[in-house]
């Protein structure tokens, strides 16, 4: 997940920390969440699919690759 997160946001020129600030939560959660051990909740990831234009959000988020 980390990967594709950190393409997606240099792809569209997001930081990390306006990219918490979208989702609503500190650096450190996103952190968190871009690692695994957190889950993103259904809204951040509407708000990720939006944002970053995901086609597919079902095997972007839960493909384990």
């Amino acid at each position: 997940m980390q990967d594709k997160i950190n393409a997606l946001m240099m792809e569209y020129n997001i930081s990390f920390r306006e990219l918490a600030k979208k989702l609503n939560v500190s650096n450190q959660t996103l952190t968190r969440k871009v690692k695994g051990s957190t889950d993103f909740t259904y809204s951040e990831i509407v708000i990720l699919t939006q944002l970053f234009h995901i086609e597919d959000p079902q095997s972007f988020f839960f493909d384990p690759s």
